[in-house]
């Protein structure tokens, strides 16, 4: 069982122990610290052809608004200087968890239309990071502990005015200055939360710190960085390349993990940027691809076991004619059928 306080209150490099119960299915009502999380049945799977059935799709809309509101929350409280409340956070993540809906909520996220704010940024680089996480074999507490400050890390920006955040075209030095000041506003906001969570702070702090010693705001390097900050670090990057933003247009996603293998090399320990790579295809969820037969298709499941031979959603034909009813098929069941381009979405026909 898990209690919230064992959380908070435990250092970084502590070893955590793997919880043995799951927790009620998700709802408006959130645990406090004393309550023990009670176990629930596992639901049994509805899914069709290989794809999240209506139930789940569901599922994932309802969680997804509860971390929105999640966040509204914490942006309101920032602004008003009023204390961050942890527990509801870690009630919505704990129940991601022990739901083992991270990696279908992840999808859910990124097909989410960007609006150019923290709030999707935020809850896919809190469930990027836990799926990295889950790959490294953390345990709930562990888990719990990484998904609190992947959600809490960016509370520094709240603090920046929207003229710098929202700009278009390149930012002068003192707003970069002022942007770069952030994980250490972070900081201190997190630390106000009590002693108890100076680990967070910690974090918060170590998050755009790099392996090579690069980063800011103390060029810290290798083992100095804390793994939970790395992790996150390395999302918000890739998170960050394949969003629109006011001064750039976005990487395609493919483009953006192979910038990270060649352009970032070094700046993340290798242990966490392995499984980064295992965890997030060459060809991610909603990537437009081209086939040798010249059609073109949207990526909408990848495959673990072969991850060059992701499910597609056919949407235009080899002639470039966009199909009345899109197609779907599995390249790893279509042996003559394999990916050879990855396309733009503003390059469509």
């Amino acid at each position: 069982m898990v209690r919230f306080s064992d959380i908070i209150g435990t250092g970084l490099k502590e070893r955590e122990k793997a919880p043995s119960k799951k927790p009620t299915p998700p709802g408006k009502l959130w645990l406090s610290e004393s309550q023990i999380l009670k176990p629930k049945e596992k639901e049994p799977e509805e899914e069709s052809q290989g794809f999240p059935s209506d139930r789940s799709g569901e599922k994932a809309k309802v969680y997804y608004k509860e971390l929105l509101e999640r966040i509204a929350d914490i942006r309101q409280r920032v602004k008003e200087n009023r204390g961050i409340v942890h527990s509801p956070i870690l009630s919505s993540l704990h129940h991601i968890i022990e739901d083992d809906f991270i990696d279908p909520l992840f999808d859910y996220a990124l097909s989410i239309p960007e609006k150019h704010d923290l709030f999707t940024h935020t809850i896919c680089v809190t469930l990027g990071s836990l799926k990295v996480g889950k790959g490294l074999k953390y345990d709930t507490k562990k888990l719990l502990k990484l998904g609190l400050a992947a959600f809490l890390e960016n509370v520094g920006m709240y603090k920046i005015p929207d003229y710098i955040l929202k700009k278009e075209g390149i930012l002068d030095p003192d707003e970069i200055g002022e942007i770069r000041r952030h994980p250490e506003v972070s900081a201190q906001i997190l630390r106000q939360m009590g002693s108890a969570f100076d680990w967070l702070a910690e974090v918060a702090s170590q998050v755009h710190e790099r392996s090579d010693g690069s980063g800011y705001p103390k060029g810290l390097k290798k083992e100095e960085i804390s793994e939970l900050a790395s992790i996150i670090g390395l999302m918000d990057t890739y998170m960050a390349m394949i969003r629109n933003r006011p001064y750039r247009n976005r990487f395609i996603q493919s483009e953006a993990v192979k910038s990270i293998i060649e352009v970032g090399k070094g700046k993340f320990p290798p242990r966490v940027v392995k499984e980064f790579l295992n965890q997030i295809s060459l060809f991610p969820v909603n990537t437009h691809v081209r086939l040798n037969n010249r059609s073109i298709g949207r990526v909408l499941k990848t495959e673990k076991s072969q991850p060059l031979r992701p499910t597609i959603e056919l949407l235009y034909d080899g002639q470039g004619q966009k199909m009345e009813k899109p197609k779907i098929i599995r390249l790893s069941e279509s042996p003559l059928l394999h990916i050879v381009d990855t396309i733009d979405e503003r390059e469509l026909p």
